[in-house]
């Protein structure tokens, strides 16, 4: 059965991914490209539980300290604060973004597919064809692949677990 869109075929030439269609012999996308849709397409947690457990009670005693009035302390209890609450204004920042530019561009889809792999950035693909097939319609949006892509990545890391341990029939085969 053929989908009515573009993602159906992966053939993504016309969406302008293709590392071909860029003008510039040998191109090869930025690291700093890669690193921010790696980073678009993470599964980064606001903040995570050990951060927190961990940051929390340094920042509470520097905090503390830093009204007796000494100097050192304050600005120990001001940088601790700051690496606590960067992780923070990180996800946000990348909220922001996303809100603002809701829409994949055809160099953010050559960096995601250079950051994630093609193998992965083909099921991610896959798995918006799925949803998204019936809508001849529907353009790509950047959370909508990062979704996507953590889907794909799901998927591997259960196909991975599931390879390495016994099947039920082999086991009681051998039982």
């Amino acid at each position: 059965m053929k989908l009515p869109n573009r993602l159906a075929s992966h053939d993504l030439s016309s969406t302008g991914i293709e590392d071909s269609d860029d003008p510039r012999p040998g191109y090869a996308v930025p690291w700093f490209d890669r690193l921010l849709a790696r980073w678009e397409v993470s599964q980064f947690a606001a903040v995570p539980f050990s951060i927190s457990v961990f940051a929390t009670p340094f920042t509470v005693t520097g905090f503390f300290l830093s009204l007796s009035g000494d100097r050192h302390a304050l600005i120990l209890a001001l940088i601790l604060v700051s690496f606590w609450a960067l992780p923070i204004v990180f996800d946000q920042a990348r909220g922001w973004w996303l809100f603002r530019h809701p829409h994949a561009s055809p160099h953010w889809l050559r960096s995601v597919r250079s950051a994630v792999g093609t193998s992965v950035f083909d099921e991610a693909l896959d798995h918006l064809t799925a949803v998204h097939g019936h809508d001849p319609d529907y353009r790509i949006e950047r959370a909508h692949l990062a979704e996507a892509v953590r889907v794909a990545r799901y998927a591997r890391r259960k196909h991975r677990q599931r390879s390495g341990g016994v099947r039920l029939d082999a086991a009681a085969r051998h039982a």
